[in-house]
């Protein structure tokens, strides 16, 4: 009988993936910088780790350390990115683009892993390489152009500033009232 959890570590795994795949979208979606956004990010990160670590116990799929291990170890790499970037507040003046870089990217690899765990399961070992990696790839990109699009700006960019010649890249961060307020753009009241 084909099962979904293998051991223990299954279980745990998928809690942990269950959570932070609950508390990832609503902590990308409410607005930063508030109490609800710290509990939530916590949330995020403690389970985040949970699964992570979890993953490296689970060798289900190929036997051995495989591709979607790495992935986990990707993973980590951009959970630590963005949490360390939090801690480091005071010595990175950069703080919240690589907060936002290092998230972004945790998430983005969250989703890019339920579609592999989604996909694998439901087709023969064979397709693994087109049915699985193939949609999986799609959601990376996905997420690197919504990463691209919504990007804060890096503290003394050339592409903050607004001119003839050169275009804004980011068009949310010019639309926004600390963009006006920072550059010298007032909010006339009509007469």
């Amino acid at each position: 009988m084909f099962s979904f959890l293998h051991s223990a570590a299954s279980v745990v795994h998928l809690v942990a993936v269950g959570l932070a795949l609950a508390t990832s979208t609503p902590l990308m979606l409410t607005p930063k910088a508030t109490r609800r956004h710290r509990y939530l990010g916590a949330a995020f990160v403690g389970s985040m780790a949970v699964a992570l670590l979890s993953a490296f116990r689970i060798y289900f799929l190929f036997g051995r350390f495989g591709i979607v291990h790495y992935g986990a170890v990707a993973s980590a790499l951009a959970l630590g990115v963005g949490t360390g970037a939090v801690l480091c507040r005071p010595l990175l003046p950069a703080w919240r683009q690589w907060h936002y870089l290092g998230m972004g990217i945790s998430v983005t690899g969250l989703y890019a892993a339920l579609v592999v765990e989604s996909t694998y399961r439901l087709f023969p070992a064979a397709w693994f390489w087109w049915v699985t990696l193939g949609p999986a790839a799609a959601v990376l990109l996905a997420g690197a152009l919504v990463l691209r699009l919504h990007f804060p700006p890096w503290r003394g960019n050339a592409a903050t500033v607004e001119t003839i010649d050169q275009p804004v890249v980011n068009r949310a961060w010019v639309a926004s009232d600390d963009y006006k307020e920072r550059n010298g753009f007032k909010q006339t009241e009509a007469a």
